[in-house]
């Protein structure tokens, strides 16, 4: 009987060593996989910590209660613009852009001096077209930081050319930010920037086609890298391609010369663009 037995206890022997090796590989590659885990989490947590506050603050300034502000850190070296870096606003509701208020700045209107090519416009026309616009000091300087930053354009340049857009868009009824947003996608703010098709200057005016409007400026398509020569003009084409389609959405499909409602992205990238600046500054879109 023991010697009928024993064959079969060594089976059932072999069998738990093997099924204990099968176990201990198992776990060996659960623990490999459990290190290397670790491995890249502590490679990538920085990163990924910093993603995550900066969409924080993002939705925060997105969606937070009106009055809520000042309850709050400051979220950017301004104490007004959200660090963007990798989250992109394009997706904020509209809605939320309409509720924004502005934040009342009893600060004095402070203009830097004129640089290179770009004039100092009269402090009462720029004080005009903020109370025409409603804007405050402290939204026109949020605006300017965030697009000095963003498109590395020197300061003193960036605050001599939102000047010129807020002042050419109350005198043509044009949204400044709207300008500023056209501007950034045809030239990225570089006044001498020239496509192939004969575009020029910050809003890539095509200067053969309307060299009238220069005309009108009592100078001629020479002038056309001329920054606020370059702006009135561009504004307005704008403006005129507005007013005869009825829409902004249908002007800048008129502005960048489609003929049909496939512009190839272009008015999207504007008015996604036109969304970040005024959600950095704070500035409601009607």
């Amino acid at each position: 009987m023991s010697t009928t037995l024993l064959p079969s206890w060594r089976e059932g022997v072999r069998r738990g060593q093997k099924r204990l090796s099968e176990v201990i590989r198992v776990t060996g590659a659960y623990l490999g996989v459990a290190v290397l885990a670790c491995v890249v989490m502590v490679l990538t947590v920085p990163v990924l910590r910093d993603q995550a506050v900066t969409l924080h603050k993002a939705a925060l300034t997105a969606l937070m209660p009106d009055g809520i502000e000042t309850m709050l850190p400051a979220l950017g070296p301004s104490g007004l613009v959200p660090e963007l870096r990798s989250v992109d606003l394009a997706e904020v509701p509209h809605r939320r852009l309409l509720e924004v208020k502005p934040e009342p700045s009893t600060e004095p209107v402070a203009r830097t001096p004129p640089v290179g090519l770009l004039g100092n416009v009269p402090l009462p026309k720029i004080e005009a077209a903020m109370a025409n616009f409603e804007l405050t000091e402290q939204q026109l300087k949020a605006l300017e930081h965030y697009i000095a930053r963003k498109y590395r354009v020197a300061r003193q340049v960036v605050d001599r050319i939102v000047e010129s857009a807020l002042v050419t868009g109350a005198d043509l009824k044009v949204n400044p930010v709207l300008i500023l947003a056209v501007m950034s996608v045809e030239s990225r703010f570089n006044p001498y920037a020239e496509s192939g098709a004969g575009a020029q200057g910050l809003m890539q005016v095509m200067t053969r086609v309307h060299t009238d409007k220069f005309q009108k400026l009592g100078t001629n398509v020479v002038a056309a890298f001329h920054p606020e020569i370059n702006i009135r003009v561009g504004a307005q084409i704008l403006s005129d391609c507005i007013r005869r389609r009825g829409s902004e959405s249908a002007g800048l499909r008129c502005y960048v010369g489609a003929t049909g409602p496939d512009d190839g992205g272009y008015t999207q990238k504007v008015q996604a663009e036109q969304r970040r600046m005024a959600l950095a500054a704070k500035i409601p879109l009607n």
